[in-house]
């Protein structure tokens, strides 16, 4: 397994891997202590050094020569870069501070201080307490009054907010490791007051640095930090409303991460659950009442459950935005992006690109799907049942491959058997991947990340599951996939801590996609001994493109559907009379897919899908 990315409160928690297939791609790589936390897409790590001390992390990586795995009978040889590992070393230093809640001070300004203990806090250190009175907090006067920031006192801040909010990133990070690798009670408890605290530095900080003009800062990078840290997400609410948005997120987690359904006419057999067992079901039964079952109970115990919470955390997150100087909360959701035409035109262009090739797909599975069904399941024209397109939201059609595959007999490429004779493992499979990445003279993963990585579920505890690895070819790429970001974060780490995550929320899982689409094809696969003869005549290729099209298309449709119902409900054009209707209707006019059964504002079917109780953008 592969747990879930790390939440961290500055932001929404991060989005299960891949441009989003549950199980599979839309869940960031959870990993052992190790120093490439990042911005959102965090580890459980020990504090991230501060550049302030001589210390250098012994995690293996920044060697001009490193040690390779190599498979039997493979000749490559190690990888040297000279020069290129020097270059991104970062000699780390400074204690950590010792973990504390900030509070809030009286009259409105910017009083935080410590709880308990004398412990040191952001508000308590010298460089932060010498900058608060030139930035004006709590100062009462008049914004022109106010000394201006010189370059250099940013510059010097900057360095010690980053080095501070480095180390309460890695205590939050952590925190919610714990809690995701083992649920109960208290990892719970302990998870939400670690978001407390990174949520309250990350609010003081925003709130020092809006006042700082941008616009009269010239050094690019500074400029470009300073935009980015002003504003700070969620966290901009004051705390008790913080809390409350966190803890609504949680128990629609826990709603979602909890759920159990009995099997389709076994009333006594109950207590399926997502992974492994309803993911299967909907990937290989062929049963139209089962797979119908298995869709409407899901829907049942996830998103019925939610609907009160998640109107609740609608109007607590357009709090949140409207906190950090934006309209709603979708707006701060397209802000990375720094779209100069909007991020909906963008998207909406790329879309219409796409969807005369969707359309064709579209009108030859349902042909195929009729032939199996027959008519009087499924009309010559009308929208595809969710329910019978092999995966549990629809989103991706590889599992009914097998029904619509253009050349029967001429088989697309699945490894899996081969991985099951040569004796693969989970654990291979990521190793595999690192050699992958090695073989592109990139860095060697640290002990740590071996040490400490949940690579699969644990028999003895809960886990919040958003991967089970299992040996098949799926999650050969995935694996490919996910190790694309803890290398970015090993690239990236010398960086400052705003500029540690993708260039955009959107940069990593496009990494992530190219690289998936290089291992899976039929030379590499054949260098890895996977594949005796690749196969290069139009059957085959057919079939294999035929293959990405089931995989890709429909999920380009569904990410899009998804974001944009959120858009439309955060700007107010959607009220909550209408959350399940519009997104039937999104999903019919945009996906040409409907609901198996009728639904009502009874049912939240969105909410069957994670990344809505965790309130996190998909479109990514």
């Amino acid at each position: 397994m592969v747990a879930a990315a790390a939440r961290s409160f500055a932001g929404p928690p991060a989005a299960p891997p891949h441009g989003g297939h549950d199980g599979h791609a839309h869940v960031q790589l959870r990993a052992a202590p190790a120093q490439y936390a990042g911005r959102q897409y965090a580890t459980a790590s020990t504090a991230l050094p501060s550049p302030r001390s001589g210390h250098t992390p012994a995690t293996g990586v920044g060697r001009s020569t490193r040690p390779t795995r190599t498979r039997p009978g493979s000749t490559r040889r190690p990888v040297t870069r000279p020069g290129v590992d020097a270059a991104v070393q970062y000699r780390p230093g400074g204690s950590p501070r010792p973990a504390t809640k900030l509070r809030r001070g009286g009259g409105g300004g910017h009083g935080a201080r410590p709880t308990g203990g004398g412990a040191a806090s952001a508000a308590d250190d010298p460089l932060f307490q010498s900058l608060l009175p030139r930035a004006g907090a709590g100062s009462g006067r008049r914004e022109e009054d106010l000394p201006r920031f010189s370059e250099q006192d940013l510059a010097a801040m900057l360095r010690e907010a980053d080095s501070l909010g480095s180390e309460a990133c890695t205590r939050n990070v952590h925190a919610q490791w714990l809690y995701e690798t083992d649920v109960n009670p208290a990892t719970q408890l302990h998870a939400l007051q670690a978001q407390l605290e990174y949520g309250e530095f990350q609010r003081e900080l925003a709130r020092i640095l809006r006042r700082v003009p941008e616009q009269d800062v010239s050094t690019p990078a500074l400029r470009r930090q300073l935009h980015f840290l002003r504003v700070a997400g969620p966290s901009a609410l004051p705390a008790e409303q913080l809390e409350r948005y966190n803890r609504l997120i949680n128990d629609m987690l826990a709603v979602y991460n909890g759920a159990s359904i009995c099997a389709h006419e076994k009333p006594f057999q109950c207590g399926l659950t997502l992974q492994p067992a309803l993911t299967l079901i909907m990937a290989r039964s062929r049963d139209w009442e089962e797979l119908q079952h298995v869709w409407m109970e899901w829907r049942r115990h996830t998103g019925q459950r939610m609907r009160d919470l998640f109107e609740q955390l609608v109007a607590l997150s357009n709090d949140a935005a409207r906190a950090n100087g934006l309209h709603d909360f979708a707006e701060y959701w397209m802000y990375p992006y720094e779209s100069d035409a909007g991020l909906r035109f963008d998207v909406q262009e790329a879309w219409d690109e796409v969807r005369p090739l969707y359309e064709q797909l579209h009108a030859y599975v349902r042909r195929k799907l009729r032939d199996l069904y027959g008519p009087d399941k499924i009309s010559r024209q009308a929208p595809l049942p969710e329910h019978i397109l092999g995966n549990m939201w629809g989103q991706s059609w590889s599992n009914i491959l097998d029904i619509t595959v253009p050349y029967p007999g001429k088989n697309f490429v699945d490894v899996t058997p081969q991985m099951l004779e040569q004796g693969y493992t989970p654990l291979a499979m990521f190793k595999l991947a690192e050699d992958f990445y090695l073989s592109m003279n990139m860095s060697l993963l640290p002990n740590e990340f071996w040490a400490g990585s949940v690579l699969e579920a644990p028999p003895d505890r809960p886990v919040v599951v958003k991967m089970c690895t299992e040996v098949n070819m799926r999650d050969l790429v995935t694996a490919h996939h996910e190790l694309g970001h803890i290398q970015y974060f090993l690239n990236y780490r010398h960086l400052p801590k705003v500029f540690r995550d993708g260039a955009n929320p959107g940069f990593h899982e496009a990494v992530g996609e190219a690289v998936a689409l290089s291992v899976q094809s039929p030379q590499h696969l054949q260098t890895l001994g996977l594949v005796h003869k690749a196969t290069d005549d139009l059957p085959h290729t057919i079939n294999y493109l035929f293959a990405m099209a089931l995989d890709k298309l429909p999920f380009l449709a569904f990410s899009y559907v998804l974001d944009r119902w959120r858009w439309d409900i955060f700007e107010g054009s959607v009220t909550k009379l209408q959350y399940n209707c519009h997104f039937w209707r999104l999903r019919e006019r945009i996906s040409g897919v409907k609901p198996p059964l009728l639904r009502s504002e009874i049912d939240f079917d969105p909410g069957s899908k994670y990344h809505v109780p965790a309130n996190v953008p998909y479109i990514r």
